[in-house]
């Protein structure tokens, strides 16, 4: 029997039955203390927002929104645990659409219209898990995810995705699944924000910064026709939600390898473009806390962080 099954398993049955405010609450006094006390991500975080924000990484904002963001992650956890007990009515009624020249369906409408599948990109940011339940009542859906070793565990967590309509597929086996749902006109949702070396991944211009990220979504694309959809929900005041979506890009035909290159480049950049957009109106929902840059760009004021932690 594993521990970590029953214990998640009745931490979830509690939190369930929890107002609302007191798991968010407890939830993020967990994920603030993470980060105070753990120098490394600390640091990260505060480099990665200092990106975000364009200040030196010794400004005291940066610092405040490092800890918003840890913070906030205790939020976007708890509504994880809690995605059985939504009410996918209630949600829908306290969400606003802040797509642009037209509603965030009317965009699923015309990247489905191919009938070619569609590829939705999100990231870290917000609540991916409710962006997916929310799309999965209006077109057939899968998601890419990590899985876990506890096969209990692992069925118990992703069952709570199933349970909103949302199919798994384990990234282990990815491409070839998700090849054929693409060819039954199903959409496919993958978090893209994952930093790669430079050498595994496609290099794109995020915040006036390169880096790179794997070419996953932007490859599956080119070889699918599938055009590319992306998509983010996150928490708004009092207790709502905000939710945007952006034209879907539709991949060229391509021939040869330089051109299918410089096409996943231009689907890579327009995905990490997208996800500035959002990220620039909420910097302290998104929830990265590995190093997103590479080590070797330069961050003004990374010295005297260093010194202020030690």
């Amino acid at each position: 029997m594993s521990s970590v099954y029953w214990l998640a398993r009745s931490g979830i049955a509690v939190a369930g039955r929890t107002p609302r405010r007191v798991r968010n609450g407890l939830a993020s006094t967990v994920t603030s203390a993470s980060y105070l006390g753990w120098r490394s991500k600390r640091l990260v975080t505060q480099e990665n927002m200092a990106r975000v924000l364009g200040l030196p990484v010794s400004d005291l904002r940066v610092r405040r929104a490092a800890l918003s963001s840890w913070s906030n992650y205790g939020r976007t956890a708890a509504s994880l645990i809690c995605l059985p007990y939504l009410d996918m009515l209630d949600v829908d009624a306290r969400t606003q659409d802040l797509t642009q020249g037209m509603s965030w369906r009317e965009c699923v409408r015309r990247a489905m219209a191919a009938d070619k599948g569609m590829i939705i990109t999100t990231g870290h940011f917000g609540s991916w898990d409710l962006a997916g339940a929310i799309a999965a009542r209006h077109v057939p859906l899968s998601a890419i995810a990590d899985t876990f070793k506890d096969p209990r565990l692992n069925n118990l967590l992703q069952g709570h995705r199933r349970e909103k309509s949302v199919d798994i597929i384990p990234v282990s086996s990815a491409v070839r699944q998700v090849m054929r749902e693409l060819a039954e006109s199903r959409a496919v949702a993958i978090v893209i924000d994952r930093p790669v070396a430079r050498e595994r991944g496609v290099e794109v211009t995020f915040f006036g910064h390169r880096t790179y990220v794997p070419v996953g979504a932007a490859a599956l694309s080119v070889k699918s026709g599938a055009p590319i959809m992306p998509g983010y929900v996150w928490y708004a005041p009092n207790n709502r939600y905000y939710i945007r979506a952006f034209p879907p890009m539709f991949p060229r035909v391509v021939h040869g390898n330089a051109e299918r290159k410089r096409e996943i480049q231009r689907l890579a950049q327009y995905m990490f473009a997208c996800q500035e957009e959002v990220v620039r109106q909420c910097p302290t929902q998104w929830f990265m806390f590995r190093r997103f840059w590479p080590a070797d760009t330069e961050v003004p004021g990374a010295e005297a962080t260093e010194a202020m932690a030690a």
